[in-house]
C-alpha cells in the first residue's frame, strides 16, 4: 500500500475515533470516488462531526482528503497542457515530474465554525503543494408568518494563494460572495424558494500550467482579472402521500466574461420503508462561451484560455442515491451508534457536449452516537 494512502486511512481513523468518544449529536464517514475520461482520479474520504457545546449554540467540524492522480500528458513532451477537469485538478511540469508520468496531487481541507438556529459562523482552510485557499463565512435566517416563510442571507470573503510549483511565482485571489434566499409555504405539500447569488472575483484566475496554441507556440493562458458573476434561482418542492417528494429547480447565471448559463436540475425521492430511501437525479446545464475563448489562437490575444470550462457547451447528469437505516441492527455495546446509523451510497454518471465524461461515486455512514 502507498504511503498517501496509508496516511489518508490513518488519519481518517483517527478521527473517526475522536468522534466516537466525544460527539453528542451527529458523526459522519464519507469517501468520495471519481473519475474521469482523461484519467484523472479522485479519491476523498471526509469526516464530519457536530456537537453541542451551548444551549442552542453547535460547533461543527469537517475533514477531508483529496488525493488526486492526474495522467500523463498526450502530445507534446514537456508542454504545460489542458489538463483540468471537473476536480480543477492540474499538473506542473518539471523535470521531478515529467510529462509522460502520472503525477499525483494531495490537499487538505479543514471547515469549522459555530451555529445557531438563527446565525453561523465559519472558516474554511485548504491547502495543496502549490494552493492555499481561505473562506470566512457569516449567515443568518429569520422565519416569519408564522414560521411559513425564511429569509436568508449569506456574505463570504476568500482570499487564496497560488505558488506554481518550478517557479518563483507568487499570485492571489480575492473573493467577494452574497446570497439571499426566500423559502415560503405555498401549501401544506408545497414549498417554494427564490434567491440569488452575486460574487466579485479579483487577482490571478488563470491555471498557471495550462497552455494555448497561439501565434504557433505553447504559451500559457492568460485570463482577465476580475469576474463579476450574478445567479438566480427558483425551486420548488412537492410532497406526495405515496411517501415520495419531487424537487425541481431552474438557475439562471451570467458574467462580464460574457458566460451565460441555464441550469435544470430535478431530483425525485420515494421512501420504500421507515428505512429505505431511493433518490433519483437529473440535471442539464447549457452556457455561451467567454468572449475570449476562441478553438485556436492565430495571434497573441491579451486574453487566451484552455479552459473547456469557459467554451461553449451543455451537459447531462443523472444519478441515483440509496439511504438506508440501520435500526436494531446493534441494540448495545460499543456499535451501538450503528442503531442510529445511516448508510449512503451514490452513483453519477456526467457527460457534455465537448466530449467530457465522469463517474462519481461516493459512500458514507451518518450517525448519533
Amino acid at each position: 500500500m502507498k504511503p498517501t494512502v496509508i496516511k489518508t486511512t490513518a488519519i481518517v481513523a483517527l478521527l473517526s475515533f475522536v468522534a466516537l468518544l466525544f460527539a453528542d449529536d451527529k458523526v459522519s464517514l464519507r469517501t468520495n470516488f471519481f473519475s474521469d475520461n482523461t484519467g484523472t482520479a479522485v479519491q476523498s474520504p471526509a469526516v464530519e462531526i457536530a456537537k453541542d457545546i451551548l444551549r442552542g449554540a453547535e460547533f461543527f467540524l469537517r475533514y477531508s482528503m483529496d488525493r488526486v492522480i492526474v495522467p500523463p500528458i498526450r502530445g507534446v513532451s514537456a508542454t504545460p497542457s489542458p489538463i483540468d477537469a471537473v476536480t480543477g485538478a492540474s499538473r506542473p511540469i518539471s523535470t521531478d515530474d515529467p510529462a509522460n508520468q502520472s503525477f499525483t496531487k494531495q490537499r487538505n481541507e479543514i471547515i469549522a465554525g459555530l451555529q445557531t438556529a438563527r446565525f453561523a459562523l465559519s472558516y474554511y482552510y485548504s491547502k495543496e503543494s502549490d494552493y492555499t485557499g481561505r473562506l470566512a463565512t457569516v449567515s443568518g435566517n429569520f422565519d416569519f408568518n408564522q414560521r411559513n416563510t425564511n429569509l436568508a442571507m449569506t456574505y463570504s470573503y476568500g482570499w487564496d494563494r497560488i505558488e506554481p510549483l518550478a517557479t518563483d511565482s507568487l499570485y492571489r485571489k480575492t473573493s467577494h460572495n452574497f446570497n439571499l434566499a426566500l423559502t415560503q409555504t405555498l401549501s401544506p405539500k408545497l414549498i417554494g424558494r427564490i434567491g440569488m447569488d452575486v460574487s466579485r472575483v479579483e487577482g490571478f484566475q488563470s491555471n498557471p500550467y495550462r497552455a494555448v496554441f497561439a501565434a504557433g507556440l505553447h504559451r500559457l493562458e492568460i485570463h482577465p482579472p476580475t469576474r463579476n458573476r450574478v445567479a438566480g434561482f427558483v425551486k420548488l418542492n412537492r410532497y406526495f402521500e405515496t411517501m415520495a417528494s419531487l424537487q425541481a429547480g431552474y438557475r439562471f447565471y451570467r458574467d462580464d466574461w460574457q458566460v451565460q448559463s441555464h441550469t435544470f436540475d430535478f431530483a425525485y425521492h420515494q421512501y420504500f420503508s421507515d428505512k429505505v430511501l431511493l433518490r433519483y437525479r437529473y440535471r442539464y446545464y447549457n452556457q455561451t462561451g467567454a468572449f475570449f475563448h476562441q478553438p485556436s489562437y492565430p495571434a497573441v490575444q491579451q486574453f487566451m484560455t484552455a479552459d473547456y470550462k469557459l467554451e461553449p457547451f451543455n451537459s447531462h447528469l443523472f444519478g441515483v442515491k440509496l439511504e438506508y437505516k440501520l435500526k436494531d441492527l446493534v441494540k448495545g455495546g460499543f456499535l451501538r451508534f450503528l442503531s442510529t446509523s445511516t448508510f449512503e451510497a451514490k452513483y453519477e454518471r456526467y457527460f457534455s457536449s465537448n466530449d467530457f465524461t465522469a463517474d462519481i461515486f461516493q459512500f458514507g455512514l451518518v450517525f448519533s452516537y
